[in-house]
C-alpha cells in the first residue's frame, strides 16, 4: 500500500488505484460528451455542419497529448487552483484534461455506429411517420448497445495508457488518494519517473511489474471486445 524505497516499499496500490480513478471519471465525462456529438452528428445536424464535425473529431485524434498538458497548465489548472485553494493539480484536472484526448475516439465510433443502422428500417420509420427523436431513441440506440459497449471500452483503455497527462497534471503524489480532488499517479507516469540505475534492484523491477499490469489489462480488454461481438445483446 506505500512506495517508499528508501525504506525498501514497493507498493503499487496508489499507482493503480490512481489509474482507475483517472480512467473512470475521464471515460465518464469522455462518454457524455462522445454520446451527444455523435448523436447530433448522426441524426440532428446537416451534412455540412455533420462533416465539418467529423473532420474536426479526426483532427483532433492525432494532437498529441503533450500540447493538451500544457495547454492545461497554463490555462486551466491556475484557474482551478484558485477555485480549489491550490488543488489544481488533481484527480479532477487530470480526468478532465484525458477526456478530450479519449472524446474523439469514443466520437467516431459512436457516429459510425449510429450510421450502420439499417437505412431500410430508418426509411419505413419514416414512412409510418416517426420522427428523428423516435427514430433515435426507439431503433438505433437499441440496435447500437455493442457498439456503445465497445467505444466505451477502447476510450478507457485509450485513458488507461495515456502517460503525458497523468504525469504533467495529476500532481504524482504516492499516497492513497482519498478524493478526485486529491494528487494522485498512475502506473504509466509512475514508469515514466522512476529511474534506477541498479538493474538488478527491486525498484527496477518493480517498474516491469507495472508494465506487466498494463498489458494484463490489454489482454482483459480485447477479451471482452471479443466477448461483446459474440454475444447477442
Amino acid at each position: 500500500m506505500k512506495w517508499d524505497e528508501k525504506n525498501n516499499l514497493f507498493g503499487l496500490l496508489p499507482m493503480i488505484l490512481g489509474t482507475i480513478y483517472i480512467s473512470v471519471l475521464a471515460t465518464i465525462f469522455a462518454s457524455i460528451m462522445s454520446f451527444s456529438f455523435a448523436s447530433l452528428m448522426a441524426f440532428f445536424l446537416p451534412k455540412n455542419l455533420t462533416n465539418l464535425l467529423n473532420k474536426f473529431m479526426l483532427f483532433l485524434s492525432g494532437v498529441p497529448t503533450v500540447l493538451y498538458a500544457f495547454i492545461a497548465i497554463f490555462l486551466l489548472v491556475p484557474w482551478l487552483n484558485d477555485i480549489l485553494d491550490g488543488q489544481g493539480f488533481s484527480i479532477l484536472t487530470a480526468s478532465f484534461v484525458l477526456s478530450f484526448v479519449i472524446l474523439p475516439t469514443i466520437t467516431i465510433i459512436l457516429f459510425n455506429t449510429f450510421n450502420s443502422t439499417s437505412k431500410k428500417i430508418v426509411f419505413a420509420a419514416k414512412s409510418l411517420g416517426a420522427t428523428k427523436e423516435d427514430i433515435f431513441f426507439d431503433i438505433v440506440l437499441k440496435n447500437s448497445k455493442k457498439g456503445i459497449l465497445s467505444a466505451i471500452i477502447l476510450g478507457f483503455a485509450r485513458a488507461v495508457g495515456d502517460t503525458m497527462i497523468a504525469l504533467m497534471i495529476a500532481g504524482n503524489s504516492l499516497k492513497i488518494p482519498n478524493s478526485i480532488l486529491d494528487s494522485a499517479r498512475t502506473l504509466t507516469s509512475h514508469i515514466a519517473l522512476i529511474n534506477a540505475n541498479d538493474y538488478e534492484s527491486t525498484t527496477f523491477k518493480a517498474i516491469f511489474l507495472c508494465g506487466l499490469l498494463l498489458l494484463i489489462f490489454s489482454f482483459l480488454t480485447v477479451s471482452s471486445l471479443k466477448i461483446i461481438n459474440k454475444e447477442k445483446i
